[in-house]
């Protein structure tokens, strides 16, 4: 392989395949996978769930991809599944939220993405990462423990192998190309050096939806949110810097968001159904058991609420205000597909509304002081190394 100049097609203001990034809210919804044990249900169930969230009028659908079971989500590799959701739906977007790429041939995973994204239309939204912390990674012949460098090499790869490259030393050239993926790519990760990378390729950048070590604590939510808005502004300096105006940047922020008729109803129910996530986090020591149920949630970036309450809590988020896309979920909530569709129809039709109005006028000023030339962000601001991206 040889690495090549990046030159964006003339002309381009927007990712490939997007209209309307930065100029409206676009809301996703995400799924875990984790509905059931029985994982042939779960598969079938869920292409019945994205098919209602594109008659919902969601612009996309998101789908956790995690190896081992962890978190007990059940899809530890999406191109089947992602294929089943191209044939059986028109319009919705079909996200990744993270592909752990450096378990795989990066080749081997433009052509996947490649052909997914031919058959979807151009729909495919790929986040791709370095996969949830693991002591049993090195099973996986593709693993190499310096999983910084790793990434960057995939990504580098992944592009080259998007372009349609002549391959170094052979007659062939990898095929099918899709320079137009390219703009929807998104490079999940906490890490500093890993969100300028991303900017500096032109890719996208996702965020994950709790924190990480000392954060995970109620008290520690708002600066949680503020880190977090902080790399946004540095991800869109870098962009800015490296792109000027030929692209436009594209972050994607997950958050759990539980609707019921009332805040109060909506704290019932979700300490019950997210009490046996809790409890396996209290193993871990994520969350503090000795904690009450809404501050162990709190501890997870989990709001909870009617629709004006949620709407309100989610608008204080900066990080949200910076994002051009919002991907909302119920998880770490037990629920059936049936239930699940139900919540996600509640925040369509009745918290978007409110969000989409909320989030023109606070984005445009917190964008006011990017333009005016901001400061960038450091390391010490945004924090260390931490834990990748788990939606």
């Amino acid at each position: 392989m040889t690495t090549q100049p990046l030159h964006p097609p003339l002309g381009t203001r927007s990712p490939a395949g997007t209209t309307d990034i930065g100029e409206r809210l676009r809301i996703g919804f995400i799924t875990h996978l984790d509905q059931s044990e029985d994982v042939s249900t779960v598969y079938r169930e869920n292409i019945g769930l994205v098919q209602q969230l594109e008659q919902q009028g969601y612009d996309s659908a998101w789908i956790a991809t995690r190896h081992f079971g962890s978190g007990w989500a059940t899809l530890p590799t999406p191109y089947a599944f992602l294929g089943a959701l191209a044939t059986n739906t028109e319009r919705i977007g079909i996200g990744t939220a993270v592909l752990p790429v450096i378990f795989d041939d990066a080749v081997r995973v433009a052509e996947e993405l490649s052909v997914i994204d031919h058959l979807s239309g151009h729909r495919l939204l790929a986040g791709l990462g370095k996969g949830v912390p693991s002591d049993s990674y090195h099973v996986f012949e593709a693993y190499e423990p310096d999983r910084d460098r790793s990434f960057e090499h995939k990504i580098d790869t992944l592009h080259w192998g998007l372009e349609g490259n002549r391959i170094e030393g052979g007659s062939a050239s990898i095929y099918p190309a899709n320079t137009a993926l390219q703009g929807r790519l998104f490079h999940g990760s906490s890490n500093l050096d890993t969100i300028r990378f991303a900017a500096r390729r032109g890719d996208g950048f996702i965020l994950e939806r709790f924190g990480n070590g000392p954060e995970r604590h109620p008290d520690q939510r708002r600066a949680f949110q503020q880190r977090q808005a902080e790399s946004v502004l540095e991800y869109r300096r870098v962009f800015r810097e490296t792109w000027g105006e030929t692209r436009t940047p594209y972050v994607v922020t997950s958050r759990t968001a539980y609707p019921a008729e009332t805040t109060q109803r909506a704290l019932e129910e979700a300490s019950v159904r997210a009490a046996h996530w809790n409890e396996y986090a209290g193993l871990l020591g994520r969350v503090n058991p000795e904690h009450s149920p809404a501050d162990q949630l709190l501890s997870d970036n989990f709001v909870w609420g009617d629709p004006e309450t949620l709407a309100a809590d989610l608008l204080d988020d900066p990080t949200v205000l910076l994002s051009d896309e919002l991907v909302l979920g119920i998880h770490p909530t037990l629920h059936t597909v049936e239930e699940t569709a139900e919540k996600a129809r509640i925040l369509i039709e009745e918290v978007v509304p409110l969000l989409r109005e909320g989030w023109a006028r606070g984005r445009a000023e917190l964008l006011a002081g990017e333009r005016a030339g901001a400061e960038p962000v450091g390391a010490e601001q945004v924090g260390a190394e931490r834990a990748e991206v788990l939606p």
